[in-house]
């Protein structure tokens, strides 16, 4: 980055710049090289005049949330990485009608933490997400779901921010798949999630517990834990789980370098200490071309690179 935008870049941000900062504590993995720069902005305002600076200068840019569903490359990222600060992690409630009330979400908030508070003030509809790690804009953007739930089942609105401004998207105009936000890519580069309305129902908070304490026990006994992750690697094919795939394809507690596919759950490659990414991509490939040439099936991965 050239010294100039880097002095720029220095005196718009409220908070110190961290320049060439290791990402690997920064995600779920544990892995990752470094950003040239690592920023976090406190509020809207603080993010327009930051993307305006970015859009004006050329220099690349991604927001990582919690970095829970990505694979730094160990050559990190030749740009700047954003977090969003405390002004990003509000939870409002609106009045409820006929028991369907609108909560207003800021996307920087954890996804897990809205969807405990929504349970405890005895609305459900994000049972699913309980347990879910990443914040709730990269759960909008990734259509994050489990146990048949999805975050467009319960999203009203979306707001967005680019340096012109902010524009709320209703759902209507808003395209979702599996594990994806399909008009995302219009956006990327340009435009940051800030906030999210979810459209939930009154219920009794002792059924929602009940329905989340027993999400929450298959969850524990399916996944591992105590490994740096991302969740899910691949996404579920049509009418086969992807995790049943690599398993038939007798993968389970196959390595590459540090890398291994989980012996719990084989759709998690995990990090059993010392893994680079180059070990994850090539474990992924391995475990693509296997399942491949033992089921016909292409597997397509969930998790984001950077």
């Amino acid at each position: 980055m050239d010294p100039v935008i880097r002095e720029e870049l220095s005196r718009i941000m409220a908070e110190p710049v961290q320049w060439d900062c290791p990402l690997a504590g920064y995600t779920s993995f544990a892995i990752g090289g470094p950003a040239e720069a690592l920023v976090k902005v406190q509020d809207r305002r603080e993010l327009a005049t930051l993307l305006e600076f970015l859009r004006r200068t050329g220099v690349p840019w991604r927001i990582i949330g919690k970095g829970t569903n990505i694979l730094v490359r160990d050559e990190g990222f030749a740009g700047v990485i954003i977090l969003l600060g405390d002004g990003f992690r509000q939870l409002e409630f609106g009045p409820c009608r006929s028991g369907r009330c609108v909560v207003a979400i800021g996307s920087g908030c954890s996804l897990a933490k809205a969807a405990m508070v929504c349970m405890d003030r005895g609305l459900t509809g994000l049972e699913f997400a309980g347990g879910i790690p990443g914040t709730v804009g990269g759960a909008v953007i990734m259509n994050a779901g489990a146990w048949g739930g999805e975050m467009a089942a319960v999203i009203r609105t979306v707001t967005v921010l680019d340096p012109d401004g902010e524009q709320i998207l209703s759902r209507d105009r808003l395209h979702f798949g599996y594990r994806c936000w399909r008009d995302f890519p219009e956006l990327c580069g340009r435009a940051v999630v800030v906030a999210v309305e979810l459209g939930l129902m009154e219920d009794d908070p002792e059924e929602i517990r009940r329905r989340h304490a027993a999400l929450q026990a298959r969850r524990r006994a399916g996944q591992p834990s105590g490994q740096g992750n991302a969740g899910s690697f691949f996404k579920n094919p049509a009418h086969a789980g992807a995790g049943r795939l690599i398993e038939a394809a007798g993968l389970k507690g196959a390595r590459i370098g540090g890398a291994m596919v989980s012996e719990r759950h084989a759709n998690f490659l995990v990090n059993t200490g010392g893994a680079t990414a180059a070990d994850v991509l090539a474990l992924m490939r391995l475990v693509q071309e296997k399942v491949r040439q033992d089921s016909g099936v292409e597997l397509e991965p969930e998790v984001h690179f950077l």
